[in-house]
């Protein structure tokens, strides 16, 4: 049975998914997981301010991954960006890295950190409101891929989550950092 929880339940159905909508600064316990798998992520746009933004991709991505340990994951997987470093003077790269290095410290077996540049996908499907300046990056990214270095190029959503989820249940125990050319579809 696969978990899934968000701000927002989307509009999916299978009858091995359950989805659960849940206020991550409350967030109730997790059933026994092996794996836990966080892609929880927002814009500072989005979000509002610098610590809503952090409340989603810092607080809200620790705070699963804590709950997952203590029901006993051993195996976990996220979604941060590239040029996340905890050091980094842009706040966006700053706070990707810190929950990197978090991470880093819960004792996962297996760690698994995907770094995309850009993720293409269907955000309206998650009941994610249209970014226009996303939607340009987009589209030029799109246009231009080809010439565009491997680890620098816009990858689907759905490619990531493959990539994550092979990385994490067959990839080596200990961290592994996947950016560009290993997040491509196979």
């Amino acid at each position: 049975m696969l978990h899934a929880r968000d701000r927002q339940v989307p509009a999916l159905s299978h009858p091995r998914l359950q989805l659960h909508a849940v206020d991550f600064a409350a967030l109730p316990a997790l059933p026994p997981v092996d794996d836990v798998y966080i892609t929880l992520g927002t814009t500072i746009a989005a979000a509002g301010s610098q610590s809503a933004f952090r409340a989603v991709d810092y607080d809200a991505v620790l705070a699963t991954a804590r709950a997952a340990r203590a029901t006993g994951a051993t195996r976990c997987g996220v979604v941060t960006a590239m040029g996340a470093n905890a050091h980094s003077r842009i706040f966006y790269n700053r706070i990707k890295g810190e929950v990197e290095r978090d991470l880093q410290a819960l004792g996962f077996t297996t760690l698994v950190i995907a770094r995309p540049s850009l993720m293409i996908g269907d955000r309206q499907a998650l009941q994610q409101a249209i970014r226009p300046a996303e939607s340009l990056s987009i589209q030029l990214f799109r246009w231009l891929n080809p010439i565009i270095p491997a680890n620098y190029r816009a990858r689907p959503g759905a490619d990531i989550a493959r990539a994550l989820v092979r990385a994490v249940q067959t990839g080596p125990a200990g961290l592994r950092v996947l950016s560009g050319r290993a997040l491509q579809a196979t």
